[in-house]
């Protein structure tokens, strides 16, 4: 009892650290949904395209070249380039999860985001005997999923009549802002968020690779910087 206990706690936990998030998330799915009806899907594929890729960005950037008319196998490129930053989340939450069986990795490995990631991956850094984490994780990637899918609903249903002033330009830089401020905590955390941020704007590569880039150079020196410590 004291287990089954624990593990609703901790997904009741999950829900309630991402819900003050899905305030932004709610309208970026609706962006996504409008946007993908716009660019000549039909709602199915619209709403098809939301649960087969759950990944904001990679949808932004699949409809944009699927309007302008790009092949089937630069889409699907630029997806898969794009996502590559959950291969290191992956990599990075994996020993949390190591002991559950193949049916739980499907099901996390399909629920990974930016958001689940970080605010998983901090909650775990402070309850490391805990054996129900990967319920936390649930909690905030299930009620992410929920959301994402409901208002991308909406967004398809509603068209051309969601507002333009919800814009991505300033939605996703506050999500990832509000998402990373409370890692920032030492000063390995704080060097490799520089370190990415500023190369991600320097960089100029194609296929968006400069994101991946920017991503190994913020590891790297957040890497650097821990050694450098434990060294003195």
């Amino acid at each position: 009892m004291p287990k089954i206990s624990n593990a609703r706690n901790e997904l009741i936990n999950g829900i309630r650290a991402i819900t003050p998030m899905l305030m932004g998330i709610a309208p970026f799915g609706m962006v996504c949904g409008a946007a993908a009806v716009s660019t000549g899907l039909t709602p199915w594929q619209a709403f098809t395209m939301s649960w087969v890729i759950f990944a904001g960005s990679s949808q932004i950037a699949a409809m944009q070249l699927f309007a302008s008319g790009a092949p089937l196998l630069i889409i699907i490129s630029t997806a898969a380039v794009i996502n590559l930053r959950f291969l290191m989340y992956s990599a990075s939450i994996a020993p949390h999860f190591r002991r559950l069986n193949g049916r739980w990795h499907v099901l996390l490995a399909y629920l990974v985001t930016d958001q689940a990631y970080a605010q998983s991956i901090a909650h775990y850094l402070e309850n490391k005997e805990n054996e129900d984490l990967h319920w936390y994780f649930l909690g905030i990637a299930g009620a992410l999923w929920v959301c994402w899918q409901i208002s991308t609903v909406i967004g398809i249903l509603l068209g051309s009549l969601t507002p333009q002033s919800w814009s991505l330009d300033f939605i996703m830089p506050l999500t990832f802002i509000a998402m990373v401020v409370p890692l920032l905590s030492t000063r390995a955390m704080l060097l490799a968020a520089v370190a990415g941020g500023s190369a991600s704007v320097l960089l100029t590569l194609p296929l968006k690779l400069n994101l991946i880039a920017a991503a190994l150079i913020g590891i790297a020196a957040g890497l650097l910087a821990e050694k450098l410590g434990q060294a003195k």
